[in-house]
């Protein structure tokens, strides 16, 4: 019984030790009032995480490609406390690596509440 604790444990740790090698920010979707009084809606920077970045390749590039989505990038990140409201309302929220905006199109937490991925189509530069 002893052992099988071991290799949950092991798993575990082996999980969390992943090396995320990526730094991404998370916007957010703010309400800004100029000097003036008028209301527009922009991005700012919210929360700046570690991630690893996996491309669609293969049957699910040229899948993604029929029907426009080529684009898709995933974002897998460390669950914390701060994404639950982005998990879910992923609308206010979208990823900025390397320049480029990526809109949030789902968020899935994996098994084992330890990590979050999020399934994003680029957006432009600014969105």
């Amino acid at each position: 019984m002893e052992t099988l604790k071991q290799q949950a444990y092991r798993s575990k740790m082996r999980e969390l030790g992943k090396v995320l090698r990526y730094q991404v920010t998370l916007q957010k979707m703010v309400v800004i009032v100029d000097d003036w009084g008028n209301q527009t809606e922009g991005w700012v920077d919210w929360q700046t995480v570690w991630a690893n970045i996996q491309r669609l390749w293969g049957e699910r590039y040229y899948a993604a490609k029929a029907v426009g989505e080529e684009n898709t990038i995933i974002f897998e990140m460390r669950l914390a406390p701060f994404m639950d409201t982005l998990i879910h309302n992923v609308a206010d929220y979208r990823v900025v690596y390397d320049g480029v905006a990526y809109t949030i199109k789902r968020a899935d937490p994996l098994p084992g509440e330890a990590w979050v991925k999020l399934t994003c189509e680029e957006s432009g530069g600014n969105g």
